[in-house]
């Protein structure tokens, strides 16, 4: 194993590091950080190129003093103030001391992935506050805390808004809109798009209230994961999640996305081996170099997993009589995806038909270079048709970025040859997917 990590040392942190795990996965989700010897950096770090996002959970018991005031702001004081300070305490850290931070108390293990550079690090802060839920039904009726973004530090009870320990947003979760949001916005590209439109909306002004984050979040999906502009100050209704949560749509277009778990069992799948060194291929890849490819496959959005889960199953029942190759549209500008599978080795030579698999899985990812100059990452996956003898996946990474007009010019002369993704030889699908099945408008 390259390195272990913790899996959250209180049963609160086992709990969002187990939610984390699934929405991030586990190359870029860290437990228990620490900056050193038993010295705490973070309770949680997620670190994903350019973003890195702090978590600091804290499941403090809400005072009953019999005071309510007294009670709100001591609960507040342990809870959200102190998150908020180690939130700014860790960021400091990170882009002071990027090479000092550590799995494991002893601090021996350093972050196996690399933290970007101070000036294009983009931090997003997250406070997980517990226990608050119960006080805060009784309270005002609703099992929440409110958001109020004008309000400062706990001038107001249930409310969270600016906080003055920090340097900027702290996103204020509790245990219900913790597990709502992480499972809505399953993915680190999700997740981010929304913490980062949340932010604009409350440097816009116009903002006034909302009784709880998640009926902000269905507010958010429901727009087309935007926040539409306003011209007045303007407060959202009551159990907007509620509303959203019971459309057919919206449940539909969630039914959908579990496809789209394939391609997160994909990355993880190859990701254990590597981590493992079990790998066929690959094991000797530095892991700044395997990082790089998986984090562009984890960049795309749960929408386009779904979209490219459905692609290569449907195209993996079909090749049990046909090897088939195709391009595969990406939700990013700048990367094409290349899928080759194959029929498997049909009692033959297995050894001999891997090489033959990866050799035609290399020559396409050239051809695909040609086919969209434009695009400077080519991702290869090879497999074969589900339920052959000795199943197997290779991937191939090509950055471009150094490729000149010659280098392309041979690419394309090599697909000519071939007869690689030439109109004539291809047949073009067109792929139409709602993300809310059935609610027009919503794509």
């Amino acid at each position: 194993m390259r390195f272990r990590r913790s899996e959250g040392l209180t049963p609160s942190e086992r709990i969002l590091a187990e939610l984390c795990d699934r929405s991030f996965l586990k190359l870029w989700t860290y437990p228990n950080l620490f900056k050193k010897p038993s010295k705490e950096l973070t309770d949680l770090l997620v670190v994903f190129g350019r973003d890195v996002i702090i978590f600091s959970d804290k499941s403090c018991a809400y005072p009953n003093t019999g005071d309510a005031g007294l009670d709100w702001s001591r609960w507040y004081k342990k809870s959200i103030k102190k998150s908020a300070l180690q939130i700014d305490q860790a960021e400091r850290w990170l882009r002071t001391y990027p090479g000092e931070v550590y799995l494991d108390a002893r601090c021996v293990n350093r972050l196996p992935v690399a933290l970007p550079a101070d000036e294009d690090m983009q931090v997003h802060r997250v406070c997980v506050a517990l226990n608050a839920t119960d006080r805060a039904r009784l309270a005002t009726g609703t099992a929440a805390l409110t958001v109020y973004p004008t309000v400062r530090n706990d001038a107001e009870q249930f409310t969270v808004g600016r906080i003055d320990q920090a340097r900027g947003w702290v996103h204020v979760f509790d245990e219900t809109s913790l597990a709502v949001v992480l499972t809505e916005l399953s993915t680190i590209s999700d997740f981010v798009h929304y913490l980062s439109a949340k932010e604009a909306l409350f440097d816009g002004g116009r903002f006034l209230f909302a009784e709880a984050e998640t009926d902000i979040m269905a507010y958010y999906l429901w727009n087309g994961r935007d926040f539409p502009a306003s011209a007045e100050p303007f407060r959202l209704e009551p159990n907007l999640w509620a509303q959203v949560e019971a459309s057919p749509h919206f449940l539909a277009g969630r039914e959908q996305n579990q496809i789209g778990i394939f391609w997160d069992n994909l990355i993880e799948y190859v990701t254990g081996h590597y981590l493992n060194g079990t790998l066929e291929f690959g094991n000797e890849l530095q892991m700044s170099d395997y990082e790089q490819m998986v984090r562009i496959m984890a960049s795309e959005t749960r929408f386009f997993r779904r979209v490219l889960s459905k692609s290569i199953l449907e195209r993996a029942d079909r090749a049990r009589e046909q090897a088939i190759s195709s391009l595969l549209e990406s939700g990013q500008t700048d990367v094409n995806y290349v899928l080759y599978i194959g029929r498997g080795d049909q009692g033959g030579d297995h050894d001999a038909y891997r090489v033959d698999r990866a050799s035609q899985l290399q020559a396409r990812c050239i051809a695909a270079k040609a086919v969209k100059p434009d695009r400077r990452y080519v991702i290869g996956l090879a497999m074969d048709a589900p339920g052959v003898r000795g199943s197997s996946e290779d991937f191939l990474f090509i950055d471009t970025k150094d490729w000149t007009a010659e280098d392309i010019a041979q690419a394309e002369k090599m697909r000519q040859q071939l007869g690689y993704f030439l109109p004539a030889h291809a047949i073009e699908t067109r792929v139409v997917e709602d993300e809310y099945p059935g609610s027009s408008g919503r794509d």
